[in-house]
């Protein structure tokens, strides 16, 4: 970066800000060139997300590779863009105990919008899908990739790239409702690079982005929001899923429930637990459980 585009960035808002978005864009977006070359292997990343990856060699090394080429593009944007440390976007903070505690959230949030579909539907259906004749190491060795190298993976990279790094450049120049704003836009609209639109689900994924947007500006903590987002991966794969290796357990089919229950109780149940979390802000339950990172994140801006 010349000098003279370093001042333009240091000096005004509007800079910073289209910088700063041009970048979230440009670490999602590099998924886009990443299919094109893995179509030349003949390997088709559309027809392998969510609920239908096929946990194969080809398409296992492009999802880490778009991982790591997003990440790979923040990181020369921290360092040589904004001159910071890498681990100053969000890391500063207990690992474990807030993944855990993240984990949980998203779980019990996501499974209340499975109960709210089961609650209405006309037929619910139940099938185990672990087979006994599968042997425990090879079933453990692919449940392992499923939690850390697909559910843990994936949230992580999502979690970065349209909240940790985001926000931290741009929360003390502007109202970060905006920067969650223009974040969610982002977030859903990356989601729809590989899954077809509807008005409710392209609504759920921004509400979601906004919730962790929030929890992560509260908390100062990528594993909060990490965990959180893994939990409701966790829980949509575990049981909605078919396929072992990807870490099905149970498939559940539920079916007869109304289109506006399944388009849009996420969304309510979502909205519900944003305004909870506006009240535990106020209550300060954040300052009391993450004030560890909340003083390390004021004493480095």
């Amino acid at each position: 970066m010349t000098e003279k585009l370093k001042n333009l960035y240091h000096r005004y808002l509007a800079v910073k800000m289209i910088t700063v978005i041009v970048i979230v864009f440009l670490s999602v977006a590099i998924m886009l060139p990443l299919i094109k070359i893995a179509e030349q292997f003949g390997i088709n990343i559309r027809e392998n997300t969510g609920l239908n990856f096929d946990v194969s060699f080809g398409n296992v090394f492009f999802f880490f590779l778009f991982g790591l080429c997003s990440i790979g593009i923040i990181w020369l944007a921290q360092k040589y863009i904004h001159q910071k440390k890498f681990s100053e976007l969000g890391f500063k903070s207990k690992i474990w105990t807030n993944l855990f505690i993240g984990f949980v959230i998203g779980a019990i949030l996501v499974s209340l919008k499975y109960l709210v579909l089961i609650f209405n539907a006309e037929t619910v259906n139940y099938a185990p899908i672990v087979s006994s004749n599968i042997p425990i190491i090879t079933y453990l060795g692919y449940y392992a990739y499923f939690l850390i190298g697909f559910i843990f993976w994936n949230s992580f990279i999502e979690e970065f790239g349209t909240r940790a790094y985001p926000i931290e450049k741009l929360k003390n120049h502007m109202n970060p409702h905006v920067i969650f704003t223009v974040m969610g836009l982002i977030f859903a609209f990356g989601h729809l690079v590989l899954n077809d639109f509807s008005l409710g689900y392209f609504t759920s994924l921004f509400v979601a982005s906004y919730v962790y947007s929030l929890i992560y500006y509260y908390s100062g903590s990528i594993w909060l929001s990490v965990g959180m987002h893994s939990g409701v991966n966790w829980v949509g794969f575990s049981f909605f899923g078919t396929n072992w290796k990807l870490g099905a357990i149970y498939n559940i089919e539920i079916s007869g429930v109304s289109n506006w229950i399944v388009e849009y109780s996420n969304v309510i149940i979502q909205l519900v637990f944003l305004l909870f979390v506006v009240y535990l802000k106020r209550k300060g339950f954040f300052e009391k459980f993450f004030s560890e990172s909340i003083r390390y994140n004021i004493k480095r801006n």
